[in-house]
């Protein structure tokens, strides 16, 4: 038997993992713990009402987020976040929860449902940037001239569950090889502005990641979301 992320029952998931899905799980439930300002329904809920096309509120809604992931001492009161004996970084904390938000964000407005573990999945590719469809094509996908999220959702389980091995593994060894847990460990207090620009180019990369990825919507049409009411 295996999980979400294609583990055995005999293998566990890497910290960076157990991170994203902790602070996805906070979002996408509306974790009023994990969304001090508002929920990824309410900002889509506003969204929608704007008038803009779908594409001018992404648009709106990554330049917006990456300016906030630049800005010093934006740490939002988010819970702490411990694993064992491991506590991680508040700098950690924040840059993945703007990233992960983007990304539930720019998913709603293209018609995405987002308990999905699909959309979970598509969210993870989203964290990877230019790397995702080598990830996919990894697993055994075939992926034409550009990887959309459509692929994903049509793919079987079993497939499912390989790229979600190995997304798992990837975002562990971004985490260990130079990304911002390597920098909080050995940059802890350097000002906001070496933690905040690389948080601001991975926001905007996850939000664009987004956009090329989950841009012509789902294979079918979703529900109407009673949180965006």
């Amino acid at each position: 038997m295996t999980n979400s992320h294609g583990y055995s029952a005999h293998e566990k998931p890497g910290l960076a993992v157990k991170v994203v899905d902790k602070i996805w799980a906070g979002i996408i439930n509306a974790d009023g713990a994990w969304n001090p300002e508002k929920s990824c329904y309410q900002l889509y809920a506003e969204y929608r009402k704007s008038g803009r096309t779908p594409d001018d509120c992404v648009d709106h809604f990554i330049a917006w987020q990456t300016a906030k992931a630049a800005g010093s001492g934006f740490l939002l009161g988010l819970p702490g976040l411990v694993f064992g004996a491991v506590t991680i970084p508040a700098g950690l904390t924040v840059a993945t929860y703007l990233q992960l938000r983007t990304v539930a964000v720019v998913a709603l407005l293209y018609g995405w449902d987002l308990p999905s573990h699909r959309v979970k999945t598509l969210a993870q590719l989203c964290l990877l940037g230019g790397a995702a469809a080598e990830v996919v094509r990894s697993a055994g996908v075939r992926v034409g001239g550009r990887l959309t999220g459509r692929l994903i959702a049509a793919a079987p389980e079993p497939v499912l569950t390989q790229i979600n091995r190995r997304v798992a593994a990837r975002l562990s060894a971004k985490a260990g090889a130079g990304g911002v847990v390597t920098m909080t460990k050995f940059l802890p207090v350097v000002g906001g502005l070496i933690s905040g620009g690389l948080s601001a180019v991975s926001t905007r990369q996850a939000g664009y990641a987004a956009k090329a990825l989950l841009s012509g919507g789902p294979t079918h049409p979703v529900p109407t979301l009673a949180a965006a009411d």
